[in-house]
């Protein structure tokens, strides 16, 4: 009888320090890959760190109501501080300066671009990534060209390229 209990007792203590080492080398190895990970994202943040300088993208043509959308952004440390999105016409004047045009689109959709404009600036300032923007309803045409035009100037200041980018909004 004592040594059938004392071969359960051996089996069962023989059975958990297995059980044991065998979680004990998978939490090392978590760390590892934990680690690892957090050092590939290092990696992956500085290689694609943003220049600091300022950095413009517009629309290559004037849409069909005679207006220029652009985007220009202010790198500082790595980092966004300043975003200025706008449209210009031939005659150099501002969207969101146009009193009327932003009477009209405050009464059809509850925004105009003296609204939303400073909204999606603020909101790219504050998330560093133009994905990361909220749609401004109202304005979701506009939302999709600041994306575009914020992604193009951001891919300039990854290179340090300072040159105005311009994009086909057409596409």
């Amino acid at each position: 009888m004592k040594k059938k209990w004392l071969s359960v007792i051996l089996a069962t203590t023989v059975i958990s320090a297995g059980l044991l080492a065998g979680c004990g080398s998978k939490q090392e190895s978590g760390e590892t890959n934990t680690q690892n990970q957090t050092q590939t994202e290092d990696t992956a943040k500085t290689e694609s760190a943003l220049k600091d300088g300022t950095y413009k993208a517009e629309a290559k043509d004037f849409d069909d109501k005679g207006w220029k959308p652009f985007v220009e952004v202010e790198i500082k440390d790595g980092k966004i501080v300043a975003v200025n999105f706008d449209y210009t016409n031939k005659d150099g004047k501002f969207k969101s300066e146009d009193a009327e045009y932003n009477k009209k689109m405050e009464e059809k959709v509850k925004t105009g671009p003296a609204k939303y404009t400073k909204e999606l600036e603020d909101s790219l300032v504050e998330k560093q990534d133009p994905e990361a923007v909220d749609t401004v309803a109202g304005a979701t045409h506009s939302v999709e060209n600041f994306k575009k035009l914020a992604g193009k100037a951001l891919e300039n200041a990854k290179n340090g390229d300072t040159s105005v980018a311009t994009i086909d909004m057409a596409e």
